[in-house]
């Protein structure tokens, strides 16, 4: 039996064609290790494990923790500074899931000199308004103050911002 919809623009049908994996893995597949790769294409299911790499990013749950983590980037002596890159995202942004990837290798490559955090902006809904957070991913540079703000899905600026920031020599931002 079909059930249609009227939406305002046509007639929609509500009913559903089978699940087909090779589409729901396809993008997916690209960014895993050899072995998880080979397991979905095999077809393997939920009861093995996938060796996911540890991630560089971590969540901050808690306000305490948030705290704790600004305190620390004001506090910071100058012989150990370490920037601190906030990440404020959203578990339905599809932009943010698209930056992931690309903030994991970055955290990765800059793990000896900055802290990667992320902030769900609905359980931080205060600080992201007090940040001016007003697209996702926001990412900002923080260390004793925000020192860079960088909105949106470019990895590059994202990469040259913290070169800037740790290195402290300006970076050009040439946008063609």
């Amino acid at each position: 039996m079909n059930i249609y919809l009227y939406t305002g623009l046509s007639l929609c049908s509500q009913q559903r064609s089978p699940a087909r994996p090779e589409i729901a893995t396809r993008g997916i597949r690209d960014r895993l290790q050899p072995s998880a790769a080979a397991a979905i294409q095999k077809g393997r299911g939920e009861g093995d494990k996938i060796n996911m790499p540890p991630t560089t990013v971590t969540a901050i749950q808690s306000n305490e923790r948030l705290k704790n983590v600004l305190r620390q980037a004001k506090e910071s002596n100058s012989n150990l500074v370490r920037t601190v890159v906030l990440e404020f995202t959203a578990p339905w942004s599809e932009p943010c899931k698209f930056m992931r990837p690309a903030l994991e290798k970055i955290a990765s490559d800059f793990k000896d000199h900055a802290d990667f955090y992320t902030l769900d902006v609905e359980q931080f809904k205060t600080f992201a308004r007090n940040t001016r957070v007003e697209a996702l991913p926001t990412f900002l540079l923080v260390r004793k103050t925000i020192l860079e703000r960088v909105i949106g899905v470019s990895k590059d600026e994202l990469r040259r911002s913290i070169e800037k920031h740790i290195s402290g020599v300006a970076i050009d931002h040439c946008h063609p």
